[in-house]
């Protein structure tokens, strides 16, 4: 029988030490109301009910870390744990004040460096932790010690049972295990997929049909793979039926996508050999929070992405642990790339290097080569596509200024803070291209769009773009050195919800409610025009389509689940694995997380801070990299 835990004099002294260090930590974490500016509710003050809790639940983390044996914290871990803290302290205190020009005396600088240091341990508590339940070798089938192998064999008891009394069921789901997951998904996602049929249309889209009949200019502002796929879609749908039934076979499409990606991340943790019990908490994490049920009926253009760069970086996990697959691998490996690069403009910035680095470091002799010819081969589709399709069609390339929305912000923070050291001639080559005079009132600084949309050369072609941009940077470039400290507060501002745990944006006090936008469940029309999308929801379902939106972004507002939908908490998971696969000497197989760090890199050049959609690929892949890292390392 195995030995039961005891609490001695030992463990009640922890204890005691741990919960007041849980309350100093998170006097850390809290900022002061005094001079609050950011666009969010009052942030949580010290004493209240949340707070206590959280603070008791530090004082937790911190009991956890102190007893778990044969822990230690290491000099790396402690690093990282204070990379965390410099980061989060600044971005949070950006976010409230708008300035770091608060840190102003001795004082300011001496508290600042005591909620470092208090954020820093709590992150260094949790990286520890999570570096130890990676690290622990897994216990072999049947032989687990203690509460955790008696729930174990319970819960294969139980399975038993269900599959002796469906035998039927039970045999179609190990002879079809990635269908059989789809399925189960499919009725987890059903209440959103019904609710709210034929699915929310978020505005991009009806700006891509638009484009299709000659409503909107057609560019490759929005990637035009995505445009006629859906367009294709509408046109289906109304030839048979209706909008509503071209927008429900755009839904289908991306919800089946995603629950195919998805079991293929579940498959991947078996393969790496990993318990039911991971298996089903990532299950239940696909299925049961509202993170995809959501994004299954939202008619957009992250949706489909996610799923494709999902499959795209399984693929590439797969290859660097186990080796090239067959000819059929190969190929699927290849499509997924393809798609990736084709269903959104920046995917090709995602698969390109790690593509590159798969293919150098993650094959030998010819199957490396097999690798490269099939790589090539989709990228080779995928330059066709851009540089031979579109121009052929007269489809006008726009995504030139589209890169330049973090320097276009930093130019307008300058004419807002230093309006009067900003010489003539700076001004001239900013109003060159911006409309200066109106910057500093619409400078936002979660969201680039008002600022970005006075672009002056829009829609003149890449060419007069790219002159008009190549004089702009000469400019941007002398101001750097003259403003470094603005441009940096401008840089962060613009993308510190991706990695830092600020309060949750009001989307309703952003541009267009677009600033912290989670999930959509609103639909948006652009005009009367019967070419474009006009779709109906079922009016019975009304009330039901209300409390399952207020569900769904009700989590933001409950303790812990919030956690959930926070950006930075699968970033700070996935930088606690590379960390583990490091000092496991794990090298080449870091390159399967290029995928979800030049990810984070999108969202944070991207227009629009904190936006959840952005960051879908990556919550998505956070599953099958932890499980590339819990996987012992074995030779290929």
């Amino acid at each position: 029988m195995p030995a039961r835990h005891r609490f001695t004099p030992g463990t009640l002294l922890r204890l005691l030490g741990c919960l007041p260090a849980g309350v100093l930590a998170m006097f850390a974490f809290t900022l002061s109301p005094v001079g609050y500016m950011g666009v969010s509710d009052p942030p949580l003050q010290a004493g209240s009910a949340v707070w206590l809790l959280y603070a008791l639940l530090l004082g937790g983390l911190f009991y956890l870390a102190a007893g778990r044996r044969g822990a230690r914290l290491t000099p790396g871990m402690a690093a990282l744990g204070l990379l965390f803290g410099v980061v989060n302290y600044f971005a949070t205190t950006l976010f409230a004040y708008d300035t770091w020009s608060f840190l102003n005396s001795a004082g300011a600088w001496a508290a600042a460096v005591l909620c470092i240091g208090g954020q820093g341990a709590v992150m260094a508590a949790v990286i520890m932790l999570v570096c130890g339940w990676l690290e622990r070798a897994p216990a072999a089938a049947g032989s687990a010690p203690g509460v955790a192998g008696s729930t174990a064999r319970r819960g294969r008891q139980a399975l038993a049972r269900l599959q002796a009394r469906f035998p039927r069921t039970a045999a179609w789901r190990r002879k079809h295990p990635t269908l059989a997951v789809m399925a189960m998904l499919l009725v987890c996602w059903s209440p959103y997929l019904i609710v709210f049929y034929p699915g929310t249309i978020i505005w991009d889209m009806g700006e891509m049909l638009g484009g299709l009949y000659g409503l909107r200019m057609l560019s490759t502002w929005h990637p035009m793979f995505t445009t006629w796929l859906f367009g294709g879609c509408v046109w289906l749908g109304r030839l048979f039926a209706s909008d509503n039934l071209g927008a429900f076979f755009f839904t289908l499409l991306q919800t089946l996508f995603l629950a195919y990606a998805l079991a293929d991340a579940l498959r991947l943790l078996r393969r790496f050999g990993l318990g039911r019990g991971w298996r089903l908490t990532a299950l239940c994490f696909f299925g049961l929070t509202p993170i995809f049920g959501s994004f299954a009926q939202a008619v957009g253009k992250d949706t489909l992405y996610a799923a494709a760069l999902l499959l795209f970086a399984v693929r590439t996990a797969e290859t660097l642990r186990f080796g090239v697959g067959d000819r059929k691998g190969l190929w699927q490996y290849a499509a997924f790339a393809l798609l990736a690069c084709l269903l959104r403009n920046n995917g090709l910035y995602v698969v390109l290097p790690t593509a590159v680095l798969a293919v150098l470091f993650g094959a030998r002799g010819r199957r490396r080569l097999a690798l490269a010819g099939t790589m090539a081969a989709a990228l080779a589709v995928v330059f066709a596509f851009n540089h031979l399709l579109l121009p052929a069609l007269h489809i006008q390339d726009e995504t030139t200024s589209g890169l330049y929305s973090v320097c276009f912000q930093q130019s307008a923070r300058v004419l807002r803070d230093h309006a009067d050291t900003v010489t003539p001639e700076e001004y001239a080559g900013i109003n060159a291209v911006l409309d200066a005079q109106n910057l500093p009132t619409l400078y936002e600084a979660n969201i680039s769009d008002p600022v970005k949309f006075t672009f002056r050369q829009y829609g003149q072609g890449p060419a007069v773009e790219s002159a008009a941009l190549a004089s702009y940077r000469k400019t941007w470039l002398s101001m750097l050195a003259k403003y470094p400290l603005t441009y940096l507060e401008s840089f962060v501002a613009g993308g510190s919800g991706y990695f830092a745990f600020t309060p949750k944006i009001d989307a309703a006090r952003t541009y267009h409610l677009q600033g912290g936008i989670r999930f959509v469940f609103e639909t948006y029309t652009l005009g009367d025009d019967p070419r474009y999308l006009h779709t109906t929801q079922i009016a019975g379902l009304a009330k039901a389509r209300e409390l399952l939106a207020a569900y769904t972004r009700g989590w933001r507002r409950v303790p812990m689940l919030e956690i959930a939908l926070f950006c930075p908490t699968y970033l700070w998971l996935l930088a606690a694995a590379v960390l583990s696969m490091f000092r496991r000497r794990r090298f080449r197989e870091l390159i399967a997380y290029l995928p979800a760090l030049l990810s984070l890199g999108a969202c944070v050049l991207s227009p629009v801070n904190d936006y959840f959609r952005y960051f879908l690929p990556v919550v998505a892949m956070t599953f099958p990299l932890l499980g590339l890292a819990r996987e012992p390392a074995r030779k290929v």
